[in-house]
């Protein structure tokens, strides 16, 4: 009896085993199509996407480890998509130094950390993790993520403003056998890339054939961008009409992906097109939402047409105030933006310095190694190896002394690219300060006296506005050529801003320094427009100031100097305005 008593309960804990173990199977394939099911939707169906994560979310203690790093992975999507790009990073580098997650998890992750930093302008730290994702491509065997990695790659150089780059791993992913989803994000960057690298000229079949891929793949947020820079190609074009329809008929479909970058400069490019159609409240309404948009991205192009819209809208309406404010604000944003592209392009010749630095120290430990081998025949063969040792020897040193040759010159080409602006070749605001403030203190130190001029270019915004940015340039360019030949051996000479240029005269009194700037004030209305084909007068407006009535102090006498050029311009442009104490307070 007690036997059998035994035997049945041996039954019972068997069965219970069994029934534990296609529970915990059955659970985890659940799991496994709900992760699988949101992985689909992630970018497609936002809302669906959200609500799976949620129901996975109360499950996370039948996760394997395996599950819960691509669990982890979807939750950092989510919070990349959603804005929160801070939570997203802290996710994304802990699933990438997880041992536990997979290689191919940690690769996906490196891949996203790669997209967020190319939206967060963060270039160094991008172009850091795409060097990564390449080391790591290797072991990636699954084709539908080495595609991923041609996409994100195509992404990132389009945010760095290498154009080029992302249209060549853009084009080559189109050509392969790929998914209709990287079909559509691939036709996505081609648009982006092809509008940035063009003028006017762009065949519109490449939005038509964007949109069909796109809406193929029933990709939102992909054809929200398309869309975009359809609209822009139209703006560029002076076809408002046709932009407003455009963006218009989109609307629905790009508030729908709730994307903080795009909802920034499609409402941009919105208040852009009401503005020049007259509408002006829709303008000012659609311009305030672009800032609210673009207030977590950093410096970006929507703030700065959202900025310049409201500011000419105050202007027009006469309010002063308010038109200063966000004058201030475009200035502010221009400058910003227009620094983070020349960021950006340091970044990317610093990351190919780096590369370089990289393959030649490999090369140079190639070379070691060899030697190393060489002295080991040597020891075997005295006569013969010890003279391929000699030569071989001479060839590393003279490898090397080439590897040192080109570290020096890169690194003066870089030295120029961070003291000089890369327009006009002038000293740029940083380097003008620094080399300023020595020619103050030497001045101070002998008791000599010094002058500040500023000077700005009358009506550049409508030379550029009418005529196009590439003759602002021009004339820019020439500014700075004509003026160069004038400058006395001690003084300081820069481009400080947009068409905004200042001189440090040392041992110059303001009477003199006035007499000079009357100089480039004669020069400047001598320019020839006659190379750009169109006709217009190039004339800048002077401030000067100087020790006697502004101190010694830099940021003083470039303030003073811009007070009188501010009354140069007040009182008909063309002129010098010296700084007076009491004319000017």
């Amino acid at each position: 009896m007690g036997k059998g008593n035994m035997f049945k309960n041996y039954l019972k804990l068997v069965a219970l085993t069994f029934a534990l173990s296609c529970s915990f199977s059955l659970n985890a394939n659940y799991i496994d199509n709900l992760l699988d099911k949101a992985e689909s939707l992630r970018s497609s169906d936002p809302t669906t996407f959200q609500e799976i994560l949620e129901e996975i979310s109360n499950k996370t203690a039948d996760l394997t480890p395996n599950q819960l790093s691509h669990y982890k992975y979807l939750q950092a999507y989510m919070k990349s998509f959603q804005g929160d790009f801070k939570e997203a990073v802290k996710l994304y580098t802990q699933i990438s130094s997880d041992n536990s997650s997979t290689p191919l998890i940690k690769f996906r992750a490196n891949m996203s950390l790669v997209n967020i930093y190319a939206i967060s302008n963060e270039w160094n730290e991008g172009l850091k993790h795409l060097l990564l994702s390449q080391q790591m491509l290797p072991q990636i065997k699954e084709k539908q993520y080495q595609d991923i990695h041609s996409v994100i790659t195509g992404v990132f150089y389009n945010q760095l403003g290498q154009y080029e780059l992302a249209l060549d791993y853009s084009t080559k992913l189109i050509q392969s056998e790929t998914s209709t989803r990287n079909r559509c994000l691939a036709n996505s960057l081609i648009t982006e890339a092809s509008f940035k690298l063009s003028k006017t000229n762009l065949s519109k079949d490449i939005f038509t054939d964007a949109i069909a891929a796109c809406e193929e793949a029933a990709e939102p947020v992909a054809l929200s961008s398309i869309y975009s820079y359809q609209a822009a190609y139209e703006i560029k074009n002076n076809q408002y009409a046709a932009a407003k329809q455009i963006l218009e008929k989109a609307q629905p479909l790009i508030e729908s992906t709730k994307y903080p970058p795009y909802l920034a400069y499609f409402y941009s490019l919105l208040s852009q097109t009401h503005f020049a159609l007259g509408n002006k409240e829709a303008a000012e309404s659609f311009a305030l939402q672009t800032l609210s948009y673009a207030e977590t991205l950093g410096s970006s192009e929507p703030k700065v047409i959202a900025n310049q819209v409201l500011y000419s809208l105050a202007e027009q309406r006469g309010d002063t105030e308010a038109a200063l404010k966000y004058f201030k604000q475009y200035a502010e944003a221009d400058k910003a933006y227009l620094d983070d592209i020349k960021t950006k392009h340091l970044a990317f010749q610093l990351a190919q310095h780096r590369a370089a630095e990289q393959r030649s120290h490999i090369e140079y430990l190639s070379q070691q190694n060899n030697l190393l081998l060489l002295k080991q025949k040597y020891d075997k063969v005295q006569a013969e190896n010890n003279r391929l040792f000699i030569a071989l020897l001479i060839l590393a040193i003279s490898l090397l002394s080439i590897f040192a040759y080109r570290s020096k010159t890169t690194q003066a080409k870089l030295r120029h690219l961070a003291q000089n602006d890369g327009l006009t070749g002038l000293f740029n605001r940083r380097h003008f300060t620094q080399e300023a403030n020595r020619a103050i203190a030497k001045c101070l130190k002998y008791s000599q006296s010094g002058s500040c001029i500023l000077f700005d270019l009358d009506k550049f915004k409508s030379i550029n506005d009418t005529y196009g940015h590439k003759t602002g340039d021009w004339v820019l360019k020439q500014v700075a050529q004509h003026c160069k030949p004038m400058v006395r051996k001690q003084d300081i000479f820069a481009r400080i801003g947009g068409e905004e240029f200042c001189l440090f005269l040392p041992n110059c009194t303001k009477e003199d320094a006035a007499a000079i700037a009357e100089e480039y004030r004669e020069k400047l209305t001598q320019i020839s427009t006659q190379e750009t084909s169109f006709s217009f007068n190039i004339s800048g407006s002077f401030g000067v100031s100087d020790f006697s009535s502004s101190g010694s102090s830099l940021d003083k006498l470039i303030a003073d100097a811009d007070a009188a050029m501010y009354q140069a311009k007040t009182s008909g442009r063309n002129k010098v305005c010296q700084f007076n104490t009491d004319a000017n307070s």
